[in-house]
């Protein structure tokens, strides 16, 4: 049985400056120690707003090691969101179609992540809910992982006898084969898949008369005909070149004569041995009509065949074109995902100047108050001051009326 990898490839934000990190590991660590003989295929996965996107860089089945480096040194910017456990259950999806033409494998995942999904997903349920159904194997390199998604790792690569390692940064060849040596001993030691017990079958329904088989169906080869091997009687006896005279003494006895004249064939039993057929007619002919209807069937097969692999030709020429446009549509979400970026910046730096002018403003009415309260005392002062020189000029004015009154009587006098 098959091994089959799927390379699971985290393209989220939370790796973003690590990407040289998954570089190093995989084309280091993994390349020069896996079997590009066996089907496998690449995943990368990132969400936006809580939308998984996972992107079939290369599908599972037969690849180059050429197209996996190539993938693996133009990975993409990262952004958005890490749907780590989304991103298993794509994969186990991808398992059960490629063993629907290809027959059963052993299952083997490989994720390179820092092990936070931020999705929301459960990847230790997912995986425990999976291999109920299924054999198959979780490996997980991680990318400068915390302590708790660490433990997680480590517990689901154990219940599906897989292997767990963690790379902090960048490091030397070797260094790197020893700490990546658990996951390589695990892809080795897969554990193979168990047959499926079939399904009960369900009762029958009455239903209508079944349709003929498709032309497609596989044609029995038919059997070689056998034809009735007859050994060839001549007409006549032929009497031999030269034979050895009998001896004299040696009379024939009547019972050799007798052997002789049964020895010696008739002509009615020649007549009735030549007009006996060789070939039954009527046989033959049943093989002709049998030949006839086999490669009638055979014309048709391969007329339906042709029609098959241009129908698969137009599929695939569909599936490329929509790849396409996938493929156009993600670069448009990076791109106005960038732009979002640079514009939540600006909006960022805006903000902030905003509040550093509201900050100003807050110092300046400050100040403005303490003058105005400042105002008020001093004009409360004011008023003080006026209303004491209104008592003194009342008193003045009356200072002023007794000595005219003085004046007055003095005037008189």
């Amino acid at each position: 049985m098959k091994n089959a990898t799927d390379f699971l490839i985290d393209i989220s934000d939370k790796m973003d400056k690590k990407v040289p990190i998954v570089q190093n590991v995989v084309i280091d660590g993994i390349v020069p120690n896996f079997d590009f003989s066996e089907p496998f295929g690449m995943r990368t996965f990132l969400s936006i707003v809580k939308s998984p996107i996972i992107i079939n860089s290369l599908d599972l089945g037969t690849n180059m090691r050429e197209d996996f480096v190539k993938k693996i040194q133009g990975l993409p910017f990262p952004n958005g969101g890490a749907p780590i456990a989304e991103a298993f259950k794509e994969s186990c999806a991808g398992f059960k179609k490629f063993e629907k033409t290809n027959g059963e494998v052993t299952r083997r995942i490989v994720f390179v992540t820092n092990g936070e999904d931020t999705d929301a997903g459960i990847l230790d349920y997912e995986v425990e809910k999976a291999i109920k159904e299924y054999p198959i194997q979780v490996n997980i390199i991680g990318i400068c992982m915390s302590e708790a998604n660490q433990r997680t790792a480590k517990k689901v690569a154990d219940m599906t006898g897989g292997a767990f390692c963690n790379v902090e940064q960048t490091c030397d060849v070797l260094t790197l084969r020893g700490i990546i040596t658990p996951i390589i001993d695990a892809l080795h030691n897969a554990v193979p898949a168990k047959a499926s017990a079939p399904a009960p079958e369900p009762a029958p329904a009455p239903q209508p008369a079944p349709a003929p088989e498709p032309i497609t169906a596989k044609i029995p080869e038919p059997e070689p005909v056998k034809v009735k091997e007859e050994p060839i009687r001549a007409a006549f006896v032929s009497q031999p070149v030269a034979q050895a005279p009998k001896p004299a003494a040696q009379a024939p006895s009547q019972q050799e004569k007798q052997q002789e004249k049964k020895e010696e064939p008739s002509f009615s039993s020649i007549a009735a041995e030549v007009a006996e057929p060789i070939i039954d007619i009527a046989k033959e002919n049943e093989y002709k009509a049998e030949i006839a209807a086999i490669a009638e069937l055979q014309a048709a097969r391969s007329a339906q065949k042709s029609a098959n692999v241009k129908a698969i030709e137009e599929s695939n020429s569909n599936i490329v074109a929509l790849l396409d446009k996938n493929k156009v549509m993600m670069n448009q979400i990076l791109e106005g995902g960038k732009e979002t970026e640079i514009a939540l910046d600006r909006l960022k730096a805006a903000i902030k100047d905003h509040e550093m002018t509201i900050e100003e403003l807050r110092t300046v009415n400050k100040k403005l108050t303490e003058q105005n309260l400042q105002l008020k005392h001093r004009a409360k002062e004011q008023e003080a001051n006026i209303e004491a020189l209104k008592q003194e000029k009342l008193a003045l004015q009356k200072e002023i009326d007794r000595v005219r009154e003085i004046a007055n009587e003095m005037l008189k006098i």
